[in-house]
């Protein structure tokens, strides 16, 4: 499995991003099943959902929806009471680190779930010992 980050989901779906088309060439290969299902979380999407509707209009936001209803693959996890728990914990214990909550739940998620690897271009992933794709991010 592979975690699917709001920055990855914003890269594929902002016709102007600059990571766009490294985006669309690594989501081609999740989608062919090269590292596993796809996974994400209501917290990612949420904040995936406000970001492209803040920044680039309703159009790319009706894109994700219907890739999410589309896809056979893309897993979507719900954060539930206990890992909203831990990730407030998670947070509060990296007093150095700036990670965002949405961020910490991302973590909790990966480690309760096993997922070593994050499609993302947030370094806080790398920071937080997690394997980033594409590779070199950090």
């Amino acid at each position: 499995m592979i975690f699917v980050d709001t920055s990855a989901w914003f890269a594929l779906l902002c016709e102007d991003s600059a990571q766009r088309p490294e985006a669309t060439s690594a989501f081609a290969e999740i989608e062919k099943g090269r590292f596993g299902a796809p996974v994400t979380t209501d917290y990612v999407l949420d904040e995936t959902f406000t970001l492209l509707r803040q920044r680039v209009g309703l159009t790319p936001v009706a894109r994700l929806s219907n890739l999410l209803r589309e896809s056979p693959s893309i897993r979507r996890v719900r954060v539930s009471e206990a890992v909203f728990d831990e990730s407030l914990k998670l947070m509060l214990s990296h007093a150095d680190k700036k990670w965002s909550f949405t961020d910490c739940t991302s973590f909790v998620t990966m480690r309760e779930t096993h997922i070593g690897r994050a499609f993302t271009w947030d370094h806080n992933f790398a920071e937080a010992g997690f394997e980033v794709l594409p590779a070199g991010r950090s």
